[in-house]
């Protein structure tokens, strides 16, 4: 098996507010009886003691009730359950991010890459600003 990326994000959802009561109703609106999870399966799943991964009958409810993109719960369940991920290189925290560019218009690619660059070189300054004022500290210490 792979690492428990699908059962971090129930409990993630579960630490953000949303009860294990709540997702087994949300389940039940998208999917109906033949389509909802329990709330004893949300708790069992956030403690990762499911042996088996949900079906894909499942998976529109269980999208809902985690808030994510139904081909994210997908690749998280390939990924907990049978060790497949889509794309090894990338990072779990940016595949929101690869959903959502995906539905970007080509016009407006240049855009997106713009901001991240930016957002990029923020971070960058930002890390090396810490650098320097650690650096400084030691420093200090040291005279």
């Amino acid at each position: 098996m792979g690492n428990d990326v699908f059962s971090d994000a129930v409990r993630e959802r579960n630490a953000a507010g949303m009860t294990f009561n709540q997702m087994e109703a949300m389940t039940w609106d998208i999917g109906g009886k033949e389509g909802s999870r329990s709330s004893a399966w949300w708790n069992n799943m956030a403690k990762w003691q499911m042996d088996t991964p949900p079906a894909p009958k499942y998976v529109p409810g269980i999208a809902a009730a985690l808030d994510l993109p139904e081909r994210e719960v997908h690749e998280m369940i390939a990924e907990q359950w049978y060790g497949v991920r889509p794309d090894d290189r990338l990072p779990r925290r940016l595949r929101p991010l690869l959903s959502v560019a995906r539905g970007v218009a080509r016009v407006d690619l240049v855009t997106l890459k713009d901001v991240a660059e930016t957002f990029s070189a923020k971070h960058k300054a930002e890390t090396e600003l810490e650098e320097l004022k650690d650096q400084s500290i030691d420093d200090e210490g040291d005279a």
